[in-house]
């Protein structure tokens, strides 16, 4: 009893969240693409978590080995297309490319089985080969991607939005290690498993990954504002700029930065600052990111810090809570959670340590 509820586990986690994810695209929750993607990552798990649970419990698969090869070999690709239609990425040849093992098998096998041209030991070696290959892509693309966009978000926005992909990206050591062990099961072949209790070990860590992908999944959204990337030809003209005119420009942010006092705006973005003074956005992004090393948010975060500092030091606040509430108010913070966070990050010390300390100087 406790194996066939063991065993049944990850599809019974996969059927819950493409339940979930059913309901949330016809609430028009999120993009279409993004809406698409996951559903169809989780559509494509439930089905390949069911062939499992079919193929453990001894029962016969509703289409055999030829559903399992063509899902198992659609999972990965899936949600790499997931990852890219979050990040604002074009989906791209890659995605085709890591698709397109499936689409042969789909095709290829049938006409296999009634010609007998390759052993099925053959085409499952094959199918295996392929899937370490969709693994190991997967994940170091992933996070590259993940990466690329977080400095993207940051060069863009001061809310920090680029920390909504954070559990993503973490959740994404986590299908590393899981993957690993994909990989390791896929060598051996889920036959070595067959009527064994170790099966509830890969079970129990599948279940646990699917219920984190689909959570965080549920958790996680970008803004519908959000902009997608430049294209790479803007940022190369804007690599080829001069120091004088790298240097220019960056003196026209900062006086902007300074005397207009534009960080103050929490909703501020790298395009309200271009539009201060007369420039292309990817333009003042790359300025700052050659002239300071720092991201756009970074840049004006340093505004910020300093701006809360006065605050916090002023004598007109007399109460230690209101002198926080003012200095995050007034010094342009989205929320208390990210002014806490980047002000500890700047100083060392929370806003009330460093209004405490330095009064008593």
């Amino acid at each position: 009893m406790l194996y066939s509820w063991i065993i049944s586990l990850p599809m019974m986690v996969c059927l819950f969240w493409f339940i979930f994810f059913i309901v949330r695209f016809f609430r028009h929750k999120e993009e279409p693409r993004i809406r698409w993607t996951i559903l169809l990552f989780y559509l494509a798990s439930t089905v390949l978590y069911t062939d499992h649970w079919l193929y453990f419990s001894d029962c016969p698969s509703f289409i055999g080995d030829w559903s399992y090869l063509i899902v198992n070999l659609c999972v990965y690709p899936l949600y790499y297309a997931y990852l890219r239609a979050l990040t604002r990425t074009k989906i791209t040849y890659e995605v085709s490319l890591l698709l397109l093992p499936a689409a042969l098998i789909a095709l290829f096998f049938p006409l296999n089985t009634r010609y007998g041209w390759f052993t099925s030991d053959s085409l499952i070696l094959c199918t295996r080969v392929c899937f370490a290959f969709q693994v190991i892509w997967v994940w170091t693309r992933g996070f590259l991607l993940l990466h690329s966009t977080q400095q993207r978000l940051d060069n863009i926005y001061t809310d920090y939005r680029s920390h909504l992909l954070k559990p993503t990206q973490l959740l994404l050591v986590l299908i590393g290690i899981t993957a690993v062990v994909s990989m390791l099961l896929n060598i051996l072949g889920r036959e070595r498993f067959d009527g064994s209790l170790l099966v509830c070990i890969p079970a129990v860590m599948m279940s646990i990954l699917l219920f984190s992908l689909g959570y965080v999944a549920a958790h996680t959204t970008m803004p519908v504002e959000t902009v997608a990337p430049q294209e790479e030809g803007d940022e190369a003209k804007a690599n080829l700029a001069t120091t004088a005119e790298t240097d220019e420009l960056f003196h026209a942010i900062t006086t902007a930065l300074r005397e207009q006092q534009l960080f103050t705006n929490p909703h501020l973005t790298i395009q309200d600052l271009a539009n201060a003074v007369g420039s292309n956005r990817t333009y003042v992004s790359a300025c700052i990111n050659r002239r300071s090393n720092f991201t756009f948010s970074q840049l004006v975060a340093q505004y910020r810090v300093e701006y809360a500092k006065t605050i916090l030091l002023d004598p007109q606040y007399t109460s230690d809570h209101e002198a926080v509430t003012q200095a995050m108010a007034l010094s342009g913070f989205a929320s208390d959670p990210t002014f806490y966070r980047v002000f500890k990050d700047l100083t060392g010390l929370t806003p009330l340590q460093f209004r405490q300390q330095n009064r008593q100087k």
